[in-house]
């Protein structure tokens, strides 16, 4: 056996590739999920891409020659050690983010590295987002893997300036409210710049040495200009006087603007001077924008909701009441209750009016001042009972596409939440685990903006079950922040509920992260919560998950005792019940934690049993990750032979998994068969490798693996 081949194995093994995970346990090194076929990690190193976030240039910006000949000015002007800072500031619908989103393609040449984008979204009604939400983002955006993804804002700052200490990027920080919000994702190279848009002045950004561009509405010429290009020259020169009277009741924003133009557009054979007569019927004028900014925009997108035919109108209210940052056309869909076909038409033609933004393939969002107008006359005419029933079917609809997602990744997890008996048919359907994991990444924001609107208005059995639904893209993608908030929500939806089978999972989920994170005293709380609601629920499957928490996180104290006995009692649970597969996971544990204690023969003994369970399931990854543990033991046990072949077995099915900490488990193992054998050029090969794995994991605890691989080296030298 010589050195490592480039699948990370050692040479000669002939392994295959292209294998399933399955499972249903939980934890640092347990394998606790399902991802059927697709999940491809190559090594050793990912190709680089390079973010280009920015949002497109509208189709008819106009002029703004100052205010970037000033973003010129302030990048030629940059000096050493941080990069330029630039507050774009000015009234909404402005144009601030078009007008940095245009300065940033033109210099696209200057920033190599990349360009990231971020929303605050400081000025919607919901929540705005959190530093650490971006943060991650970027991250994961500049390669870093979600299982080396650290969880403290802080630490993701540190890791964000690390990477970025060398780089040439463009970071655009939209709707921002404060400079805190900024300060942790300034570039850490001045080879960088940062551009930030608000209504606000931000002092704390100016006190940073940061440059402030004053974004007005566009002057007379321009504002005329942006009409003109988009009606056309001929009916512009036509109806010249008209087309500025227009621009003035528009207030000259581009926002206005490019809604009255649009709807010219759409209506070639309409005067101009109609919309310039309905404009000035002051009673038309509900609201000025706001008291100090003096612009009466909200006339002008009245003006607009009443040139949409019904279906328009109602499309435009109720996807307002969305809460989250966008949406694609499969939620618009659940909203309207109309067919996809019909769906498509109508947000194209909402497109078309410029009320609602087309953000990329099947993505659309609402301008924050669109929405706000939007949401008033969805109160005005349909009032609290449709915005409720409006959430209702939003959630519905994630639920529906969280369990979709959920069946695929974890075909074989049981489940409290009655969603999971329904028929699968509508469902969307996933070619593989990694297909759905990826579909429902990217709509984690709003996944958890309708947690959070549904746990305010009181859907509370949707609640809970959608938390349930979101556990695979938790368990794999490891975004442990809203990880943790979503089930803290998800406790309080069960408690509201009375609904103890519920409140068990929810807490031992929690119990999850907790573990996961290395917080072993907090998973062990959680998971007693579980067990208490569990017992009082009368819920065996419930029960043994919660024991089998309790007993990762005794085991990780070192509570050896405690950690044996719950896992009896879970296995004990899981027998009488004829559950063969969770069984087979809690005889796992169980021998693990004999192992960790040191006693080898009853290690040895249970770990055999866990495969028996295992080979009879249609599971290999749960029997792969079984021979592993049980290879463990063997080799302590002086039949390093034996667990040589079980490693083998197991790296067969394990290679293309995806997991780094489940390939770093297989490798230690037979790391150590092969020292157990005397091959130390071997284990060396295989112990170094299991470090990369485990790094790559972001396991926090390397000492084992150190320790082995320096007794290994040790005896090495001496040969």
């Amino acid at each position: 056996m010589g050195g490592l081949n480039a699948k990370g194995a050692p040479e000669g093994t002939g392994i295959a590739v292209g294998n399933t995970i399955s499972g249903g346990s939980f934890g640092a090194s347990v394998q606790a999920g399902a991802i059927h076929g697709g999940v491809h990690v190559h090594h050793p190193t990912p190709t680089r891409v390079v973010p280009r976030q920015l949002p497109p240039v509208p189709a008819h910006f106009t002029n703004r020659t100052a205010e970037t000949r000033l973003l010129d000015e302030v990048w030629a002007g940059r000096a050493e050690g941080a990069p330029p800072l630039v507050l774009l500031t000015g009234p909404g619908g402005a144009g601030k983010t078009a007008l940095a989103s245009f300065w940033g393609a033109r210099t696209t040449d200057r920033f190599p590295d990349g360009q990231l984008y971020a929303d605050f979204g400081g000025f919607r009604p919901e929540r705005p987002v959190e530093p650490g939400q971006v943060l991650s983002g970027f991250l994961r955006a500049l390669g870093v893997a979600p299982e080396q993804m650290p969880v403290e804002v802080a630490e993701q700052a540190a890791l964000y300036r690390s990477l970025t200490a060398q780089s040439r990027l463009l970071v655009l920080l939209d709707n921002v409210t404060s400079a805190a919000q900024v300060a942790p994702l300034v570039p850490g190279s001045a080879g960088g710049m940062v551009l930030m848009t608000s209504r606000l002045r931000l002092a704390g950004v100016l006190a940073r040495g940061g440059s402030l561009v004053e974004v007005a509405a566009l002057s007379q010429e321009h504002a005329v200009e942006l009409l003109v290009r988009a009606v056309g020259r001929t009916r512009g020169d036509a109806e010249g006087q008209q087309v500025g009277d227009l621009a003035r009741l528009c207030g000259r924003l581009p926002i206005a603007l490019s809604v009255v133009g649009a709807r010219l557009a759409l209506r070639p054979r309409w005067p101009v001077g109609r919309l310039v007569r309905e404009l000035a019927d002051e009673q038309r004028r509900l609201a000025a924008l706001s008291a100090d900014e003096g612009l009466s925009v909200s006339s002008v997108f009245d003006v607009s909701y009443e040139g949409l035919d019904a279906g328009q109108a109602r499309a435009y209210r109720l996807l307002a009441l969305h809460p989250g940052p966008d949406f694609g056309p499969g939620l618009a869909a659940a909203v309207l209750e109309l067919p996809a076909e019909e769906t498509a038409e109508v947000l194209e033609s909402l497109v078309d009016a410029s009320v609602l933004e087309d953000r990329g393939i099947d993505r659309y969002r609402f301008h924050d001042l669109v929405r706000l107008h939007a949401r008033g006359r969805a109160a005005a005419e349909g009032g609290d009972g449709e915005t409720r029933a409006v959430l209702e079917r939003i959630a519905e609809h994630c639920l529906t596409v969280a369990v979709a997602v959920s069946r695929v990744v974890m075909p074989g997890e049981w489940h409290v939440g009655p969603a999971y008996g329904r028929d699968a048919e509508g469902e969307v359907v996933f070619a593989t685990g990694l297909e759905a994991l990826d579909s429902l990444e990217p709509e984690l924001p709003n996944l958890m903006a309708v947690l959070r609107a549904a746990s305010e208005c009181g859907l509370d059995q949707l609640v809970w079950q959608l938390c349930e639904a979101m556990y695979s893209l938790f368990l794999y993608r490891k975004h442990y922040q809203d990880w943790i908030d979503a089930y803290g929500m998800g406790i309080e939806a069960a408690d509201r509920c009375g609904d103890e089978a519920a409140r068990s999972r929810m807490h031992h989920r929690r119990g999850v992260a907790f573990h996961n994170l290395a917080q072993s005293e907090q998973a062990l709380r959680e998971g007693g919560a579980a067990l208490a609601a569990a017992r009082a629920a009368g819920h065996e499957l419930a029960e043994s998950a919660a024991l089998q928490l309790m007993g990762m996180a005794s085991r990780a104290l070192g509570r050896f005792g405690d950690a044996i006995e719950m896992l009896r009692q879970a296995v004990e649970l899981d027998h009488r019940a004829g559950q063969v597969r969770s069984e087979a996971l809690a005889q796992r544990l169980l021998g693990s934690a004999h192992h960790a204690a040191g006693h080898t023969g009853p290690a040895v003994d249970v770990l055999e049993r866990a495969c028996e369970l295992a080979a009879g399931l249609s599971d290999p990854p749960v029997l792969a990750m079984s021979r592993v543990y049980l290879a463990e033991a063997l080799t302590r046990a002086g039949r390093a032979s034996e667990a040589l072949e079980l490693a083998r077995a197991a790296w067969t099915v394990m290679e293309d998994s995806g997991s780094s900490q489940y390939r770093a488990r297989i490798m230690m193992a037979w790391g150590q068969a092969a020292e157990g054998l005397g091959d130390l050029t071997t284990a060396r090969e295989c112990l170094l490798r299991a470090r990369d794995f485990f790094t790559e994991a972001g396991v926090p605890n390397l000492q084992p693996v150190r320790e082995a691989l320096g007794r290994v080296e040790a005896r090495l030298d001496e040969a």
